[in-house]
């Protein structure tokens, strides 16, 4: 796993070695970010794993990165990969699940990413959160990863405006309909 492009082009990530956390693949990231537009201010990675998709963010210039993972062992890769490009800096970093930490975050974010376990119905929950806080800045994204079997619910207030499919997953991504 590498970062694509922006100013850590082609340094290798750290994955998380065992089963329970997904890599996202080069390809799909590399779709994702052609997909959308700037990524110039406040980043949130909700289910963060090595954290690929935040550093991803902040490599092609988001001013700052928060990062929220629950597990030891893929928050510990988070952090080495952070610490390995310089760029703890520019986030924070929360070891705690996703649901209980998105209803102490202040916000708004202009890039939300959520790309949860596969199957474990977590998007439209924390969906449910993310617009009952506010979190989504007026102009934001909140790009969905998902497993193209997999369904959910959005509150009303999001609407989708580009998805694609990669192999097995879904981009889908958000923004306010309000």
């Amino acid at each position: 796993m590498r970062v694509i492009a922006g100013r850590y082009k082609r340094r290798r990530l750290k994955s998380v070695p065992h089963e329970g956390t997904r890599s996202t693949k080069d390809r799909v990231k590399e779709t994702l970010f052609n997909m959308l537009v700037s990524l110039e201010g406040d980043v949130l990675d909700a289910f963060a794993g090595s954290g690929a998709l935040g550093i991803e963010a902040l490599s092609r210039g988001a001013r700052h990165a928060d990062f929220i993972e629950w597990d030891a062992e893929a928050f510990s890769v988070l952090e080495e990969n952070l610490i390995a490009l310089d760029a703890i800096e520019d986030t924070r970093l929360f070891e705690v699940d996703a649901g209980s930490m998105l209803i102490r975050l202040e916000g708004p974010y202009d890039t939300i990413f959520l790309d949860p376990p596969y199957g474990e119905g977590l998007i439209g929950e924390t969906l449910e959160t993310i617009a009952e806080r506010r979190l989504l800045a007026e102009n934001g994204v909140i790009a969905v990863l998902k497993g193209e079997d997999e369904s959910f619910t959005f509150p009303e207030v999001f609407t989708v405006y580009k998805t694609r499919n990669v192999g097995v997953t879904d981009i889908i991504l958000l923004e306010w309909s309000e």
